[in-house]
């Protein structure tokens, strides 16, 4: 009988990475949970031989659907899916949907609260809700491990973000950064290292490793510098000149309470990356260089 994962979020970036790990380890089978089916990226993951299942987060009797019969889960949650914007209750579907159907172990993708660490100064709803849920998966008593994640690297490559890489008039590397300088900035690369370390963590369960990952969370991070370093490294890097605009502000309060209280508030303080205890099981994160020579070079055509 297969081992199934169900993993949230299948036919997005940290859903996807997950199922490609999977496909790749062979320990799990992945079930991709889907809105909608017969999108193009769920019928990519078809091609693959991924049983893909549609559950809509905002209806907790469709995630119910498609955690049954999970031995272990990912779980993630979506800004604006569905019928509600509101992740803390896409959160507790998925939570309480994998209590109910008696899921072994579940990795839960979460982040640094915004509320939290600015006390309250700063709001962001998005990362608030998720931070909020990992109290509420401890307090099920589901085993479980919390991977903490930061700034997303591929946002450097996604023209929906301010900070998406282009060449200039010049020839030369140009960001619009909404990121306040001299901010410690915590960064993970989702698609390379997020698959890889739910996969990792599921392999320690199914090794019987459970009580040494049970209640843990791991800091998802490749790397934490100042922010003008990123910027040096993709400068030394691609060896072009790199010019930075620093934005005061994107005109939206959600994520300019989010960049302002990292300068502000440093995220995951105190935290060694990477994450000693991810290590300790195997994995091995990218690096920042790597990133730019295998994400923003080709994005840019050089």
């Amino acid at each position: 009988m297969s081992r199934i994962a169900t993993v949230f979020g299948a036919t997005g970036l940290q859903g996807g990475s997950v199922v490609k790990q999977l496909l790749k380890d062979g320990v799990f089978r992945p079930r991709a949970v889907t809105r909608n089916p017969n999108s193009d990226g769920a019928k990519e993951l078809a091609k693959l031989g991924v049983d893909v299942v549609a559950g809509d987060l905002a209806d907790f009797d469709s995630v119910k659907k498609a955690v049954a019969g999970s031995e272990v889960v990912f779980a993630v949650t979506i800004p604006g899916h569905g019928k509600t914007n509101r992740e803390l209750e896409q959160g507790k579907f998925i939570i309480d949907a994998a209590k109910e159907a008696n899921v072994k172990y579940l990795v839960w993708s979460s982040t640094e609260s915004v509320v939290g660490v600015s006390g309250g100064k700063y709001q962001c709803i998005s990362l608030d809700d998720k931070a909020e849920l990992d109290n509420y998966l401890r307090a099920t008593g589901i085993p479980h491990s919390i991977l903490l994640t930061g700034g997303f690297l591929e946002n450097w490559t996604r023209p929906v973000f301010p900070d998406c890489v282009k060449l200039d008039e010049n020839g030369e590397v140009a960001f619009a950064s909404r990121w306040v300088q001299g901010s410690i900035a915590i960064l993970s690369w989702i698609d390379r290292d997020l698959g890889l370390s739910v996969s990792t963590l599921f392999n320690a369960y199914a090794d019987g490793k459970l009580d040494e990952i049970n209640g843990k969370d791991y800091v998802m991070l490749c790397q934490k510098l100042p922010i003008e370093d990123w910027y040096k490294i993709i400068e030394t890097t691609l060896s072009k000149k790199v010019n930075v605009t620093w934005l005061p502000t994107v005109t939206y309060k959600m994520f300019d309470d989010m960049y302002d209280s990292v300068k502000e508030f440093e995220w995951y303080k105190g935290r060694q990356v990477p994450d000693p205890g991810l290590v300790a099981l195997g994995v091995k994160f990218g690096t920042l260089e790597d990133f730019v020579r295998t994400e923003i070079k080709p994005y840019l055509g050089l």
